[in-house]
């Protein structure tokens, strides 16, 4: 793998090898009627863009982990792993169950070791609901010092000898407190890696370290299928050493849904990396200190009505960057305010309407003549104004060409 340096930079944008041993995560619709005192057993639909996550609705015995017997504290000093591993534990092995984490700040200090696998903070199974009380009340938090590529929340099939299927992740954040972690390189958020059928609704994932010689990410799927992410935000800190936001991985069937990822402080928004069917919708990506959607060597990926930067929300690197992948469409996206507002090498790519407008080079750049024919412009999308014109081949501005695109 490497990129292209037409108007998108060299070849260290690309992912890195932390990933290539990295997992995965998603996001689909929710947990009907979590409501009231939140102490009955709850009916789980959660509802994928393929189906339903969870199997047939049925209902589950709920694993409230502030009570008896976990007595999770949530006051961000206790170490709340133990207890909140033990809920979940509980939840796996009656068959499936909703794991509940009341408004609080659960720190997580205590560490797990798979040999030769994984360090992780948080294990999770099949049919397994963790449901927090919202974003902005539930957060759990890694504790300091942990160690290089530490997965704070994990699927248990990261060794691949099985498949997590049926799990999902709703209201609460995941602070990877980067400024507390000298030792490791890159971490990841939520980590789900050979599952299948995992949504993700309502979920924050935050300041998960990533270097530039080690990219970490906020949510990521890797060898998996069918996973719905749906008005999550992955929110890291500029200023930080952090990593990308959404990344699939050698994956398929992966959507996201009204997602947000933005301050990277050394990486990207959203990334697919030899995945294909990945779909996103209404989605942001800006403030990245590279691109704010990036596909390399991928196949089938559509982005509708998304956006990449904007006014003073520009991504560092381009807008939208596709590299050597095949039936790439853009329809109604707007990419403003980044290097180029979408760069194509080595692929094909139809874009239909939307602007790519006040970047600093291109509206649309295009590495050689034959990735310009490969390509399609319908439904005269604006390119104009950019700082090289609307439209760069070969690094060439060819205002000829705006709209005269096949």
């Amino acid at each position: 793998m490497g990129a292209g340096e037409v108007l998108g930079g060299p070849s260290q944008l690309s992912r890195r090898g932390f990933l290539t041993r990295s997992l995965v995560l998603t996001a689909g619709a929710g947990i009907a009627g979590l409501g009231g005192t939140l102490l009955e057993p709850m009916i789980v639909a959660a509802q994928g863009p393929w189906g339903s996550t969870l199997g047939p609705s049925r209902r589950l015995p709920l694993f409230d982990v502030t009570a008896a017997p976990y007595h999770a504290r949530g006051d961000g000093f206790a170490d709340d792993g133990p207890a909140i591993q033990a809920a979940i534990d509980d939840a796996a092995a009656v068959g499936g169950g909703i794991v509940f984490l009341p408004a609080g700040t659960y720190l997580l200090k205590s560490l797990n070791e798979q040999t030769g696998v994984r360090y992780y903070l948080l294990n999770y199974y099949s049919g397994v609901a963790l449901v927090g009380s919202g974003r902005e009340t539930t957060i759990l938090q890694a504790g300091p010092g942990m160690p290089n590529e530490t997965r704070i929340i994990s699927a248990n099939s990261a060794d691949g000898t099985g498949r997590v299927t049926g799990a999902l992740f709703k209201n609460f954040t995941v602070d990877g407190a980067a400024d507390q972690q000298p030792d490791a390189q890159s971490m990841v958020g939520i980590s789900n890696v050979w599952t299948d059928r995992i949504s993700l609704l309502g979920v924050r994932v935050s300041r998960v370290k990533g270097t530039g010689a080690a990219e970490g990410v906020c949510f990521d799927s890797y060898y998996s299928t069918n996973h719905a992410y749906r008005d999550c935000e992955a929110q890291q800190i500029p200023t930080m050493a952090t990593g990308s936001g959404f990344g699939a991985t050698q994956s398929s069937l992966i959507a996201y849904f009204d997602c947000r990822a933005s301050g990277s402080g050394r990486w990207m928004g959203f990334s697919a990396f030899q995945s294909r069917s990945i779909q996103y919708q209404g989605c942001h990506g800006f403030l990245n200190a590279q691109r704010g959607f990036n596909s390399e060597s991928s196949s089938d990926i559509s982005y509708r009505n998304c956006q990449a930067g904007g006014d003073q929300q520009g991504n560092r690197g381009d807008g939208v960057y596709v590299y050597q992948s095949q039936n790439v469409e853009l329809f109604s996206c707007s990419s403003r305010g980044n290097m180029s507002g979408l760069v194509n090498t080595g692929s094909s790519v139809r874009i239909v309407g939307g602007e790519f407008v006040q970047n600093s080079r291109a509206g649309i750049a295009f590495g050689t003549e034959a990735d310009w024919q490969n390509s399609a412009l319908q439904a005269a999308p604006i390119m104009v104004p950019n700082g090289l014109g609307p439209i760069v081949v070969a690094g060439r501005p060819r205002p000829n060409l705006a709209l005269t695109g096949a």
